[in-house]
């Protein structure tokens, strides 16, 4: 995952170039993705709805997981493996799955097979680009209906994402967290996860 997560840091390099900025201001993607020591994979995993804390609301897109983007560089993903009594079986509802909010306002669910990677795009990859590329605000949908109960959903995500130390300067155009960033308009890497470990869960900055 983080091979293919290269190659395509590479094509980001190339269309960012394409647009004007000219690498990344002296840092291309694929070089602080190369060169990080902070990759993280994580298996994700989605309670059946009858133990999950989430609303009963079969109708809402965000019902297993709410509306967000991530704070690294880019995030691979395994297809989405479904599962009922330790037993692996189909998605009982078509609808059910990871769904993503485009450019232009529109939510589209993701759709790829076992033997496919998904990517997306996270906000120090639109920082760096100076918002050539944007961060990927995605959710995930439970499944409803008589044959969801007991249904759980797991996935694998690469989280690719800067080294601890490395240096994001943030331009003013970039909307994300403005409230975390001091007048320099610089912070680590490491210093942004921990701000917003801050803003999320203790509700501090």
């Amino acid at each position: 995952m983080l091979e293919v997560g290269l190659m395509l840091a590479r094509h980001c390099d190339l269309y960012v170039m394409q647009h004007g900025v000219e690498p990344y201001d002296g840092e291309s993607l694929e070089q602080t993705i190369s060169r990080s020591r902070c990759h993280k994979g994580r298996l994700l995993y989605y309670f059946p709805r009858q133990f999950s804390t989430q609303k009963e609301d079969g109708d809402s897109v965000s019902s297993w997981c709410g509306w967000h983007t991530d704070h690294g560089s880019l995030t691979g993903l395994t297809c989405g493996l479904f599962m009922k009594n330790s037993v692996e079986v189909p998605c009982p509802d078509s609808a059910a799955g990871l769904y993503i909010r485009t450019r232009d306002d529109r939510v589209v669910k993701v759709t790829f097979g076992e033997d496919e990677l998904a990517y997306q795009i996270g906000e120090t990859t639109e920082i760096l680009s100076r918002g050539r590329l944007c961060a990927t605000p995605h959710c995930v949908q439970a499944p409803s209906g008589a044959n969801a109960s007991n249904v759980e959903r797991s996935t694998f995500a690469m989280f690719m994402q800067p080294d601890w130390n490395e240096t994001l300067n943030f331009p003013s155009e970039i909307p994300y967290h403005q409230e975390l960033i001091p007048p320099n308009g610089a912070l680590t890497f490491g210093e942004y996860s921990e701000r917003l470990v801050n803003k999320y869960y203790q509700g501090k900055t």
